[in-house]
């Protein structure tokens, strides 16, 4: 299997294309670079910030365009159809999709953001799960995540000190194995009894156990088990 060396692109439909590459360009800060057929009347458009591009179209409205989008083909007609119909009937296109964009510095892209206009639907949080990030949602509704990785303090598993990991990384060595993937919770609760409670707080494995669940249930990795 080689390297895939094309980024990942996505394409989102637009009500109103030319607002829509206004609000990304001007305030969010990606560069236009294609544009069809022009810049001041956009239906489709390819705009990347640091690499990450996203592509702005507007969905077909007359059954003209519906025509073109087809190129004389059954199965693309009724293709564009469909979605032509699904799109004009939703309220919110954008509703349930988020797109992930990474920043050098989350809360300094805030900032910049706010200062051109920009509502934030949430402010930078620092996330357990190894990143840091914020949310806007664009013209259309869809929302888009600005992130960067963070050095997490502590294990989100057992809650032992990271001293060496890097930005993104959320366990220590004793809850990952080998290819750095989280332990089952069976497998970290026997290590959390026997490698802490009983072999360094000395309790006995009644004890243990009892004190080795409550402190995994405080853990952001296991909450879900709660």
């Amino acid at each position: 299997m080689t390297d895939c060396i094309h980024p990942n692109s996505v394409m989102l439909t637009c009500r109103d294309t030319g607002k829509s590459v206004a609000f990304y360009r001007d305030v969010l800060g990606f560069e236009v670079k294609e544009c069809w057929p022009d810049e001041k009347s956009p239906m489709w458009a390819n705009l990347v910030r640091d690499g990450q591009s996203i592509m702005l179209g507007g969905v077909p409205a007359s059954e003209a365009e519906i025509d073109g989008c087809s190129h004389g083909t059954p199965e693309r007609l009724a293709y564009w159809k469909r979605l032509s119909k699904a799109f004009n009937a939703s309220p919110s296109p954008g509703v349930g999709v988020h797109i992930y964009i990474g920043v050098d510095d989350v809360d300094v892209t805030y900032e910049q953001f706010k200062a051109k206009g920009a509502k934030p639907l949430l402010e930078p949080t620092s996330q357990f799960y190894g990143i840091r990030d914020f949310v806007v949602a664009d013209p259309s509704g869809y929302h888009l995540c600005f992130y960067m990785p963070i050095k997490m303090a502590e294990c989100q598993s057992c809650g032992m000190p990271l001293q060496d990991a890097k930005p993104g990384e959320m366990y220590c060595g004793y809850c990952t194995d080998e290819r750095g993937q989280l332990r089952p919770y069976e497998s970290v609760l026997e290590g959390t009894i026997s490698g802490y409670f009983m072999g360094m707080q000395k309790l006995p494995r009644p004890e243990a156990e009892k004190a080795a669940r409550a402190h995994l249930a405080r853990m952001p990795a296991w909450a879900s088990r709660n």
